[in-house]
């Protein structure tokens, strides 16, 4: 049977992120652990791989939408990737290494700094003003004619602190992800979420497949979610142009701080 609970929360982050960008893995992972009683590597492998699901058609429309810059996201990856399967090997260590109680306390502690992480940046995110942008060239290759030895250098080492946050958390591919775009590069917005989206959905299906090997995938849980949160995210994307998103981000900001700040003191 289908489990009524899995399929609205679904529907409920699905639509976050199609109305604000950000907002799955933040979301999804503590619930899964925290409300389901899920074990922590299984519910950080079944959230990568539906956020990959997710993320796949979204990936699709801002390609073909030239709002993606290929050269940024190649270099965001080739210090993410990697570091995301260290992630994944710390996770396995931690699993090897203590009982299951204790398994989780540790991961609950680290989930819940990196929710605290994740919903500073969201605020910063939304205050960093935006510069101007430089000439396009088009072909997926939008926002960035040239790259500095300095500027690819910064990229793969910011990149691979948020990978390794991903594989360790399934948190932040998205929300910390575009806080480094916003900081190194001046692309305009639209170029910013495609470009993310697009890292974000290789560096999921990387990381998830790294922990299918490993057994912490439920593909059962993971096609249940996405019964939710495919039309979720029609509906968040379909209301966007008519909302404001920059008041719902704050109260996302907030609210992911508040809960990350509770489960470190709990």
């Amino acid at each position: 049977m289908i489990e009524p609970l899995p399929v609205l929360f679904g529907l409920l982050v699905g639509f976050l992120v199609g109305l604000t960008g950000v907002g799955g893995g933040s979301l999804m992972t503590p619930f899964l652990v925290v409300t389901m009683g899920v074990p922590a590597p299984t519910a950080v492998g079944t959230d990568l791989v539906y956020a990959t699901a997710t993320k796949l058609a979204g990936s699709a429309a801002h390609y073909r939408q030239r709002s993606v810059n290929l050269q940024v996201a190649l270099f965001l990856g080739i210090g993410s990737i990697p570091a995301s399967l260290l992630g994944v090997a710390t996770l396995e260590l931690i699993e090897r290494s203590f009982d299951a109680a204790t398994v989780r306390s540790i991961m609950i502690t680290i989930i819940a700094a990196t929710l605290v992480l994740v919903g500073v940046s969201l605020v910063f995110r939304i205050f960093l003003p935006v510069r101007g942008e430089l000439p396009g060239k088009g072909g997926g290759w939008d926002g960035v004619s040239s790259m500095s030895l300095r500027r690819k250098i910064y990229t793969i080492v910011f990149g691979a602190t948020g990978g390794y946050l991903v594989g360790l958390t399934s948190i932040g591919s998205g929300s910390i992800m575009a806080i480094i775009l916003l900081m190194l590069y001046p692309l305009s917005p639209a170029v910013v979420v495609g470009t993310d989206i697009v890292h974000a959905t290789v560096l999921s299906l990387v990381t998830g497949v790294a922990h299918a090997t490993q057994g912490n995938v439920n593909l059962g849980l993971a096609a249940t979610l996405l019964l939710g949160s495919i039309p979720g995210v029609l509906i968040g994307s379909h209301l966007a142009p008519r909302i404001l998103g920059k008041p719902l981000t704050i109260i996302l900001a907030a609210m992911l701080v508040f809960v990350g700040a509770r489960l470190l003191l709990s």
